[in-house]
């Protein structure tokens, strides 16, 4: 997925525990399609450094505000971007596996100081139809 604003390390959801997920601004998630009833495969991010050290928005007893955006798949197998919401969550891991088997897929990111600059980024990328434009051309430069 897209952000200017990002480096990536990747991992699996059972290597992950919520106390390293502290360490993360945030994550994608897509259904691991050889394990598509138990996992999902995810992708950690943390933003560049102008971004870092922001403090988080609404911390409560319950836990942070994350940002949230998911996707599900068209008749053709194409993501597209169905909702975009904010929650806090106790453990966004735990969250998203209760999605495990929807075939939903997705960006959750801590609410912070700095997030609302990255966020609203992100989704101007997945909305304006860059992304669907982009998989198109993937998938017809496949096809021919």
């Amino acid at each position: 997925m897209f952000s200017s604003k990002e480096k990536t390390q990747k991992t699996e959801a059972e290597g992950v525990s919520g106390d390293e997920m502290s360490k993360f601004d945030g994550f994608y998630f897509v259904p691991d399609y050889d394990d598509f009833e138990e996992n999902y495969k995810l992708a950690f991010f943390n933003f560049k450094e102008e971004w870092t050290k922001a403090e988080p928005i609404e911390e409560s007893e319950m836990g942070f505000k994350y940002h949230m955006a998911f996707f599900k798949e068209n008749e053709e197998g194409v993501p597209e971007f169905e909702d975009a919401f904010e929650a806090i969550l106790v453990d966004p891991l735990v969250y998203i596996k209760n999605l495990v088997g929807s075939g939903i897929s997705g960006c959750i990111v801590k609410k912070t100081e700095q997030s609302d600059n990255w966020w609203t980024e992100y989704l101007d990328f997945i909305t304006n139809g860059t992304f669907k434009k982009k998989v198109n051309e993937a998938l017809k430069s496949l096809a021919e």
